[in-house]
């Protein structure tokens, strides 16, 4: 055999049809977690708003020539249309800011001066400083990544504004599961409205009916009649997006918190705050691009919730299409699109009070993530030979370490097993663990892998993970 090459290069990875074996139980089957609700602010990078938060992945890791400066009352509106973000990006250099935004401005950043409530919720809850856009570009297409894993061939906000987009959508999967969701917008269609594009939610009166203007939020809150699932963007003068004022947006996501707190929702809710896109604004870390169309840049994620972990920094990669997977996770809904379906969940921010009360099957130790990463993909020789390599993430929801050896078998269209790859490693308590595993030379074609973690007495310790490996490029 020809040693293994580590020569980069895409992998197609793709759940199987088959159910998703490492759910966590749905929201009807036992989940303490009964609602999901997603606040959508806008154009802020995670340097710009928590770059010198302590522990988290900020300023100080900015490379020679960047050259970080505190902001006071800035109210400039820097360029973020696909054009200028590709050439901030330069290639993954992350050296074309100044080239793409005209300037130094690019560089200032917010502190807990400038932004004490959202600084105490990330001292508080979970603050992930690992979180991306899914595009690399404006508002409009991380929308539709935000409510349907894809931009729809929507390059930029200046997309004719009608409800003729023919893709999913996490409301029509939570309509065919009978889970009630709003989305609270300003907007009826259009603007940052995405799901108001959406070909099959635009024709339907019934569901036209749950997208609501945003104030029409906090009146369902104090009736009793907040839905499973809620989004919700602020108000033009509240969402954050220069001109406008920064604080006047967090007064408004104090309001909604607040409101949701002290109400008898609060212990059974997970909020969700991020920011649409950029804005222009540096971040030093390149995004990882999963496709033609991004990861774009790094923003904030901050997860409120009884339930979230208590001063916690999660450094676990996910994006835009993490949320989609999050609530998929809870209400046990199948994925809209490869995107979502190769998402992180958000599972490794839940403290063990979420494990306490949510049933898992006996022995089920640890929780496989379904977040396939491709390693190497080598191969296309003249034998017609490829070496399939990919990672997973497993988290143990013990409060003890928990030994473990990862076994991956990899099947041929016939399910006979081909070749079997193995990892061990002691899982930290409540901590997720990365596990490589690699195939070598296999003959070219289609294959699934399933991956199931086991105690050391042999035992399964976790469900499997089917996922499918195509020998193709993106």
């Amino acid at each position: 055999m020809r040693p293994l090459a580590l020569i980069p290069i895409c992998l197609l990875l793709i759940l199987a049809p088959a159910p998703h074996l490492a759910l966590p139980p749905a929201a009807g089957t036992g989940s303490p977690i009964k609602h999901v609700v997603v606040i959508v602010q806008e154009n802020h990078t995670f340097d710009n708003y928590f770059g010198t938060f302590p522990g988290a992945n900020g300023i100080q890791n900015d490379p020679p020539g960047v050259h970080p400066y505190h902001l006071v009352n800035s109210t400039v509106n820097l360029c973020h249309l696909t054009g200028c973000a590709l050439e901030d990006y330069a290639g993954g250099k992350m050296d074309g800011f100044v080239r793409g935004e005209g300037g130094n401005q690019t560089f200032g950043y917010y502190d807990r001066s400038d932004i004490p409530y959202y600084w105490s919720l990330a001292e508080n809850y979970t603050l992930f400083d690992d979180y991306f856009t899914s595009d690399m570009g404006p508002s409009l297409p991380n929308h539709l990544y935000l409510v349907s894993a894809q931009n729809a061939g929507v390059a930029d906000s200046t997309y004719n504004q009608q409800g003729d987009l023919d893709v999913g959508s996490i409301a029509n999967e939570l309509a065919a599961a009978h889970d009630s969701w709003a989305y609270y917008s300003p907007y009826t269609v259009g603007g940052e409205n995405a799901l108001g594009l959406v070909t099959s939610v635009a024709d339907n009166a019934t569901m036209m009916a749950d997208i609501k203007p945003t104030d029409a939020f906090l009146s369902d809150l104090r009736n009793g009649s907040m839905p499973d699932v809620a989004y919700l963007t602020a108000p033009d003068s509240e969402n954050e997006h220069p001109p406008f004022s920064i604080q006047a947006g967090m007064a408004w996501v104090q309001g909604v918190v607040e409101a949701i707190q002290s109400s008898p929702y609060w212990g059974s809710t997970v909020v969700l705050i991020t920011w649409d896109d950029y804005g222009g604004w540096y971040d030093h870390v390149a995004p990882p691009q999963l496709d033609r169309h991004g990861d774009g840049f790094r923003v904030p994620l901050i997860m409120v919730s009884p339930f979230a972990r208590h001063g916690y920094v999660d450094h676990a990669l996910s994006d835009h299409t993490s949320i989609m997977k999050f609530i998929e996770m809870v209400f046990g809904l199948p994925p809209v699109t490869q995107r979502d379906a190769g998402a992180s969940d958000l599972f490794e921010a839940l403290d063990s009070a979420y494990y306490a009360q949510a049933p898992r099957p006996a022995g089920d130790a640890l929780c496989i993530q379904g977040t396939p990463s491709p390693l190497f993909l080598p191969g296309g020789g003249p034998d017609g030979e490829f070496n399939p390599s990919l990672a997973v993430g497993y988290l143990n929801v013990l409060d003890h370490a928990q030994p473990a050896v990862l076994t991956a078998m990899l099947r041929n269209p016939l399910n006979q097993t081909i070749q079997v790859a193995s990892f061990s490693a002691l899982a930290p308590a409540g901590a997720v663990v990365d596990a490589p595993f690699y195939f070598n030379e296999v003959p070219d074609g289609n294959y699934s892998v399933s991956v199931v973690a086991l105690a050391p007495d042999g035992a399964a310790a976790s469900r499997p993970l089917l996922l499918m490996v195509e020998d193709s490029t993106l």
